[in-house]
């Protein structure tokens, strides 16, 4: 968008909040109705006169201000947008930031000051940048059937009346397994779906899978385990992955049938009844691809049109049941869906929000596709549980995980909501006595969620309650707007410390009394530097413990299916194992240390005789935050090259591994034993020591540019 596009398209927006036609404010102006049509449509360039002219017509304060905040000249840091509530913050940071730059290129400038203020300006455009950012993600997590996808169509009105009880909501809803992969909710220029599909290899392996079921469905175990816990089917694909592929192939499952006559239709499945006529895998796999016609499902959206003699939600519904059930002849298997619509998630015009629903948890919550949106600073994590299990076991797993994988950001990036059924919250106790109305039950059981979170350190999360079939969706869309809000103002802060420190280093630069009481806050935290910031050479903890730990929680079947896939399954993923192993491991060496200098640069931000110290303190406190961040990032990347670099391409282990499969009892036990040998008896803890060893020189390079910036040179 052109700069004259953008005030044309803001003048309007000031007009219609002052609820000024624009045939009225024409009357007010030297021009016709016509030619400020085309001011406001960005055809027509307007002088610092005419635009004077203008917004004195208009005559609110937001428009009196905007020819100043035209006025400004934008050097350092990217120019906000028009209308961007946080425009005065973010001019604030570039005058900070063009003041920093001025001082620092200044040649007397000693080292001590040029090394802060290089560090001051590379803040600034970091926090900016975050602050700017009004792209939002609120990702939906949670077990199977908890209520995800209802929540969000409720929150957001995506919902079909169906003239008795409940809506129908426009994503597929049920009692759980019909989510086939994460879906998308987010505005744009109409209705519609996009989906970016699944690899052909990724579908090719699928296919495999399902096929060496039908033909080898005796081959679990002869104990049987094998055959218990939460999936059935196929091996290596989910419920709603072959559901898919049946429907995509025209392999169905047939119910019986009861003719007319009193004659019985026998059931029929036609996939396995294709597989008795074939011969092998590879054969049944062609067969089941060349049926599926996949050169035929190349397309990647659709988009609403009124001629489909459909309203919109409800044409919006029948595409994604289509393509979600693999119905849809012209889309292959989905990766991810998208929901395209044109009204603003949330309700909120300042911001970009997308809602994500996951798929749901049947077997390991420790999943990479749900695990990553705790690392991102612009995603809200709800996590959802059902009202009488909340917190549920998955949630305390993944808070538990994020927590021990170096998470710092938990109390405003993740949130608890239960879902409630009618009844649920009127039949809690509170003492032994019933409660009396909905919102104390709502009460008492937020306090036992706090309770249960205490155990772990996270009572401080926020907890939210919210029954689809009662409650008003403006308390949900409020909730997950302040959490929003929360984020927010969390970076606004860290962005206005920042400006102030800066700001004040800019004011003290020539005051001796102030470099002193600098210096003498700097020897401090030398001190305890030189004597504390060294990290253990070692840990009880392994890289692959988190590996373990998931094997033996994990269905044998998610377990078959990483085995075949040599650890590259969504469900059992060997390099995000490793990575959180290596994040565990990094975490607990490191993070006793952050704690330790935070404490020693609290006291003396409360000692008021350091006043002209605390921005330097503060930098240093970012600084060592930032370098723990790192060392967690690094960590995590060592652990996934553990995976992608050595254990991967060992294809001996993955077929020792493959040989387990079908001999009955101790499945998991067995694989742990082949992965705990891996690591211990073949590479001889080598994966550790690769971590210890970045751990700590990536936490040497932190500290070393701390020591750069308390060096009074």
């Amino acid at each position: 968008m052109n700069r004259d596009t953008a005030i044309g398209m803001y003048i309007a927006s000031l007009r219609d909040q002052a609820a000024i036609k624009q045939n009225e404010l024409a009357k007010k102006l030297p021009w016709s109705a016509a030619v400020l049509s085309r001011i406001e449509n960005g055809e027509r360039q307007l002088t610092d006169d005419e635009l004077d002219i203008i917004l004195n017509g208009i005559g609110t304060p937001g428009a009196l201000k905007l020819k100043e905040v035209l006025a400004r000249k934008w050097v350092i840091l990217p120019e906000a947008a028009l209308g961007d509530a946080d425009t005065d913050l973010l001019w604030e940071a570039e005058r900070a930031a063009q003041q920093v730059h001025q001082l620092a290129e200044q040649p007397e400038v000693k080292q001590f000051y040029e090394r802060r203020l290089v560090r001051y300006q590379e803040e600034l455009l970091a926090a900016a940048a975050r602050v700017a950012d009004k792209r939002f993600r609120v990702t939906f997590v949670g077990t199977i059937g908890v209520g995800k996808s209802t929540a969000i169509c409720r929150a957001e009105g995506l919902e079909i009346a169906t003239g008795k009880g409940m809506p129908k909501a426009v994503l597929e809803t049920g009692a759980g397994g019909i989510t086939i992969c994460e879906d998308h909710v987010r505005q744009g220029p109409g209705y519609g779906l996009i989906v970016e599909p699944c690899s052909d290899d990724e579908i090719r392996r699928y296919v495999s899978d399902f096929a060496n079921f039908l033909l080898h469905p005796s081959q679990l175990g002869p104990q049987g385990e094998e055959s218990e816990g939460g999936e059935s089917g196929s091996p290596g694909i989910s419920r709603e992955v072959e559901r898919a592929l049946r429907n995509m192939s025209g392999l169905r499952r047939r119910r019986a049938e009861r003719k007319a006559d009193g004659s019985v239709v026998p059931a029929v499945d036609e996939a396995r009844a294709l597989a008795t006529n074939t011969a092998d895998v590879k054969t049944l796999s062609v067969e089941i691809l060349a049926r599926m016609k996949l050169h035929g499902r190349d397309r990647r959206d659709l988009w609403y049109v009124p001629e489909s003699g459909k309203p919109p939600l409800e044409w919006l519904h029948d595409m994604f049941y289509r393509t979600n059930n693999g119905l849809h002849e012209d889309f292959t298997i989905p990766k991810r869906i998208e929901l395209v619509i044109p009204s603003t998630v949330l309700g909120n015009d300042s911001l970009s929000v997308t809602l994500v629903d996951t798929q749901g948890i049947d077997d390991l919550a420790e999943r990479r596709d749900l695990e990553q949106h705790f690392d991102d600073p612009h995603t809200i994590v709800v996590l959802c549980s059902k009202f009488n299990e909340a917190p549920a076991t998955a949630v305390r797993q993944l808070l538990t995980r994020a927590r021990d994988g170096g998470i710092r950001t938990l109390e405003t990036h993740a949130a608890i909501l239960a879902l409630p059924h009618t009844g649920e919250a009127l039949a809690v106790k509170d003492n032994g006595y019933p409660v009396q109305t909905v919102e104390e039950g709502y009460e008492v059981k937020g306090e036992e969620v706090q309770l249960a979170l205490h155990r772990s350190g996270l009572s401080s999360l926020p907890v939210a309650f919210f029954n689809a079939a009662e409650d008003e969706p403006q308390a949900l869309r409020s909730f997950i707007l302040g959490r929003i809000e929360a984020v927010r103002e969390s970076q606004r802060e860290t962005l206005r410390e920042i400006i102030k420190g800066a700001t004040a280093l800019l004011a003290n630069y020539e005051k001796d009394q102030a470099h002193v009481i600098m210096q003498a806050a700097a020897q401090r935290l030398q001190t305890w530097i030189d004597n504390n910031a060294k990290l253990p050479t070692s840990t009880k903890r392994h890289v692959h413990d988190s590996l373990v730990l998931a094997v033996n929680a994990a269905h044998p079947s998610t377990v078959y299916a990483a085995i075949v896939r040599d650890g590259d399954w969504w469900k059992l993923n060997y390099a995000h194992q490793l990575s959180h192993g290596a994040r565990r491991i990094a975490t607990t060496l490191v993070e006793p240390k952050l704690k330790e200098f935070k404490a020693i640069a609290t006291n003396l931000l409360q000692d008021d005789q350091f006043a002209d110290a605390h921005g330097l303190v503060q930098q240093t406190v970012r600084a060592v935050e930032t370098g723990f961040d790192g060392v967690v990032r690094k960590a995590q990347l060592v652990g996934e090259s553990v995976h992608a670099d050595d254990m991967r391409v060992d294809k001996d282990f993955w077929t020792e591994c493959g040989n387990e499969w079908g001999r009955g009892k101790g499945y998991r036990e067995r694989i742990n034993e082949h992965n705990e040998g891996w690591f211990e008896e073949k590479r001889l803890g080598e994966a550790d020591e690769r971590v210890i060893a970045a751990v700590t020189e990536t936490w040497d390079e932190a500290i070393a540019s701390v020591r750069q910036l308390l060096a009074l040179d």
